[in-house]
């Protein structure tokens, strides 16, 4: 029987507890598309009792879906990725926008779980009408072709497309299946939209949003994230350390230009994978701030936006190890459950520059926090970003370009965010 089209909308109950562990994550796909067949036959009354339905369940186990998983989990692990492309041609993947009036864009994080959760975060960012939306990237569990299809292609797809342009980093999920479905059949439905209404695809898993004051830069820490032997994973200095492609490093230099000493506009970079971090369990990926820092120097402020950890917090300036300087936001609660079971490690070198994390829960007795997005209101030399959930906006800050600086301040905090997650007295500016 062929695998059924993955049209039922998943559960965060699928989620929770979700390892990083390719092979759980290629497991949990298999076990979904057991159920799915499943579901079908209940459809056509094939199955009509719910031991009928545990009997097919444990049949397609021990007939189908531990060898598909072993199968799979193999070819993605060992298998050739998916060739790391770069822009051709005229689109070299700068984008200019406009100086004047103002240009909103859409950014969401670990969003593309295919739950009710993630269709209502799309939703609502979707109803502030964003000339662009970008994900930060995350397609679970593994980025496999009807994974990237359910959640970003299609007219019934939830994916809230901008009206100018849409965009899709990579994430270490779309790379357990080698990143082949996230270039073939993502990359090119997305991009700037034509003047024919059809979007002319994203050349590259890189890209750059730029006007007269600020430059938004949208760079790939996914497709170095995955290692082919799993033990050594598990030794520190051996892991994969997220790096930024050589190729991606060409394009700064040489598209961008972004070691111009000229250039004085304030810089917003978007990634995958933290630079900094202040929970238990959690890396700090320092290399591809390092490589920033090779353009830059270390004391220029950036604002850094990423994902990975399935939470909303934010930091105050903070420079680790080579790297550059930044003020860091994790906005990775698109669409994953946000379990509340974290922890703090003082180990960490963002422990002392958490300025807060948003610890609310959902409803008494859940575990589970809200998730949410953040948008970006570009103005001419300033921008403003709303970390947002479902009710509306969290916090809001301010940002100004001002010839090679940045200044910053916190402008509106929502009620509803406990004042106990700021630490006292802390301020941007």
């Amino acid at each position: 029987m062929a695998d059924q089209p993955l049209t039922q909308m998943r559960s965060q109950d699928d989620y929770k507890g979700l390892s990083r562990s390719v092979a759980a994550n290629h497991f949990n796909t298999e076990v979904k598309k057991s159920e799915a067949s499943a579901d079908a036959k209940e459809a056509t009354g094939e199955i009509k009792t719910a031991t009928q339905r545990k009997l097919h369940l444990l049949a397609q186990f021990t007939t189908k879906t531990v060898w598909q998983w072993l199968k799979y989990y193999v070819i993605n692990r060992f298998g050739k990725k998916a060739d790391y492309a770069e822009y051709t041609g005229g689109d070299r993947g700068v984008y200019k926008l406009n100086n004047e009036g103002e240009t909103v864009i859409g950014v969401v994080a670990d969003w593309a779980t295919f739950t009710f959760e993630s269709c209502e975060v799309a939703t609502k960012m979707a109803e502030q009408n964003p000339q662009f939306t970008v994900h930060l990237g995350d397609t679970y569990y593994v980025g496999e072709p009807k994974e990237i299809a359910a959640n970003f292609l299609g007219n019934d797809c939830p994916w809230p497309r901008g009206s100018q342009g849409s965009f899709v980093l990579l994430g270490n999920h779309e790379m357990y299946a080698r990143g082949i479905a996230y270039y073939r059949d993502l990359l090119p439905a997305l991009g700037m939209k034509g003047s024919n209404g059809n979007f002319n695809g994203q050349g590259a898993a890189f890209f750059c949003l730029e006007n007269d004051h600020w430059r938004i830069l949208g760079l790939d820490t996914g497709y170095h994230s995955i290692g082919k032997i799993p033990l050594l994973e598990m030794i520190s200095f051996l892991s994969p350390n997220c790096r930024f492609d050589d190729k991606l490093m060409n394009w700064l230099a040489n598209d961008v230009k972004l070691g111009d000493p000229a250039d004085k506009r304030g810089i917003i970079v978007l990634t995958h994978h933290q630079y900094l971090s202040a929970f238990k369990g959690e890396a700090e990926y320092t290399k591809p701030a390092e490589q920033l820092a090779s353009f830059i120097g270390k004391d220029r402020p950036i604002v850094w936006l990423f994902g990975h950890e399935h939470k909303f917090s934010m930091y105050d300036k903070a420079q680790l190890k080579n790297g550059v300087t930044a003020y860091g936001r994790c906005i990775g609660h698109g669409g994953m459950p946000i379990e509340l079971g974290f922890k703090k490690s003082e180990s960490q070198k963002g422990f002392s520059k958490l300025v807060m994390v948003d610890k609310r829960e959902t409803s008494p007795g859940s575990g589970l926090g809200f998730n949410g997005y953040a948008l970006l209101r570009i103005n001419g030399a300033a921008v403003e970003i709303d970390y947002c959930d479902k009710a509306g906006v969290l916090i809001t800050e301010q940002w100004l370009s001002d010839n090679g600086a940045i200044k910053g301040s916190i402008i509106q905090v929502a009620d509803s965010l406990a004042s106990e997650n700021f630490k006292a007295g802390k301020q941007w500016q």
